[in-house]
């Protein structure tokens, strides 16, 4: 009986160890996070695309993000078995596909406020130029001349 309960508390052990490892043929976490971001700005960039002012149909627009797809995976020199397989393993695993979009988000809200810093300069730039006023804080900065005191 205690051969047995050992057994058992020893199998338990060795088996929670190997929780939180990936299988070698799994894309490891950060590989997989930077394919799906990579994957959802093409998907983004696919649908959203117009051509020439035209609308296109869905049909056209699917083959687009099928491509961009494809090329996604050759870039990060995977291909599509194993990118399946990665998927298909994470996904069974929500609590680390969870932390693969947390990280992503976090990545496209640090992208977007440098991006947003970077137009904010541009603008500031431009309307400098351009000897136009700009607003800030809802007052408008006096120009040079209205901040000369004339005195009688």
């Amino acid at each position: 009986m205690r051969k047995t309960a050992g057994i058992l508390l020893m199998g338990l052990m060795l088996a929670c160890g190997d929780a939180d490892r990936t299988p070698s043929d799994v894309m490891p976490k950060e590989k997989m996070r930077d394919v799906l971001l990579d994957m959802n700005y093409a998907e983004v960039w696919g649908r959203d695309q117009q051509m020439d002012t035209a609308m296109v149909p869905d049909s056209v627009k699917e083959l687009r993000v099928k491509t961009y797809y494809s090329q996604v995976l050759q870039l990060h020199g995977i291909t599509r078995e194993e990118f399946s397989r990665s998927y298909k393993f994470y996904e069974a695993h929500p609590d680390r596909l969870e932390t693969i979009y947390k990280e992503m988000g976090e990545i496209v809200r640090r992208k977007r406020t440098v991006m947003d810093s970077i137009e904010n300069i541009q603008r500031e730039r431009e309307a400098r130029a351009s000897g136009v006023r700009t607003r800030r804080d809802s007052l408008f900065w006096p120009s040079s001349d209205s901040l000369k005191l004339i005195l009688p």
